[in-house]
């Protein structure tokens, strides 16, 4: 008995200290080849930003301590086919950074995975001691839910996933650049909002749950509001789940369709308050991305329509 009771404390343990993996066995490891090109764009890629870039041959589990959360990530191996899929198109976005901007933002390594998860759960350490801030009252749990990328800036890293959105080119692109910028972010503000952003907004608008509650949380309300609930300033619902990801839709809009948000604009004035303010915060943080890098952005996009 006293065998038994060590034994499950054992299992409490790992748990707790992130051993997910126990609950989610991962397949066999699987080899990825990539063509020569396709590696050579990677060469090129890490050679220009001094950055390590790596595609998994095993699974991969990561578990972080966010004050009042304990998360994880896990990631399969990319197949050879879903990594040359995606490296080219990764290599064309990614590309469009001047080397300055990733080095400000303290990048050190992307690490492509097949699929990818994430996991919440409560931290048992604010419980037992004093002085962390709990953000959320009811705290949002979840295990093993699939997801896009995950911007780790406070290591320097950037998970994304090959085959989140494969079939739609523009929702890839934009998850790259979006997923970029949560990066962007910590390093621009230090790990919090820009402090003027919401006051951009109607005086009548608040934000939504945030991003991860939106995504993740069980109280799906959010998805299915009036467009009346958001409607001018916004380029799609999920910009008004936080400030965060409004700023973060924006700048993956404006790298992948700057014609159709220039349209936008014409008609919204809130929105071109928005984009003036993304990009002078931008050009302080990194002084390439002025006005001739967004023209250069705008030339090499087709026109709006097209």
């Amino acid at each position: 008995m006293t065998h038994m009771l060590a034994n499950t404390i054992r299992a409490l343990r790992r748990f707790v200290n992130g051993g997910m993996r126990d609950l989610f066995k991962a397949p066999r490891p699987l080899e990825v080849s990539l063509p020569a090109e396709t590696t050579a764009t990677l060469d090129n890629l890490k050679d220009r930003y001094s950055l390590d870039i790596t595609l998994p041959s095993e699974p991969i589990f990561v578990s972080r301590e966010y004050g009042q959360y304990l998360a994880s990530i896990e990631g399969q191996p990319a197949t050879s086919e879903e990594a040359n899929g995606y490296v080219p198109l990764f290599a064309e976005e990614f590309g469009l950074y001047p080397p300055l901007l990733v080095r400000n933002t303290k990048l050190k390594r992307v690490v492509l995975c097949g699929e990818l998860f994430r996991s919440q759960k409560p931290n048992p350490v604010v419980e037992r001691f004093a002085g962390y801030v709990v953000v959320d009252s009811e705290p949002l749990s979840f295990v093993h839910r699939p997801c896009g990328g995950v911007p780790d800036g406070g290591h320097g890293v950037l998970y994304l996933s090959v085959t989140w959105g494969r079939d739609d080119e523009d929702c890839v692109r934009k998850t790259i650049h979006h997923e970029f910028y949560h990066c962007v972010q910590r390093q621009q503000f230090g790990g919090c909002d820009d402090p003027e952003w919401a006051a951009l907004n109607s005086p009548d608008f608040d934000y939504g749950p945030g991003g991860i509650a939106a995504n993740y949380g069980s109280d799906r309300t959010f998805w299915v509001m009036p467009g009346e609930e958001w409607g001018n300033g916004f380029l799609n619902q999920y910009s008004t789940s936080a400030p965060e990801e409004d700023q973060a839709e924006i700048f993956a809009h404006l790298l992948t369709e700057p014609a159709r948000v220039a349209t936008r604009l014409k008609a919204d004035d809130i929105l071109h308050k928005k984009v003036e303010r993304l990009r002078a915060s931008l050009e302080r943080f990194c002084p390439d991305m002025d006005d001739g890098f967004w023209q250069r952005v705008e030339e090499s996009r087709p026109p709006f329509g097209f």
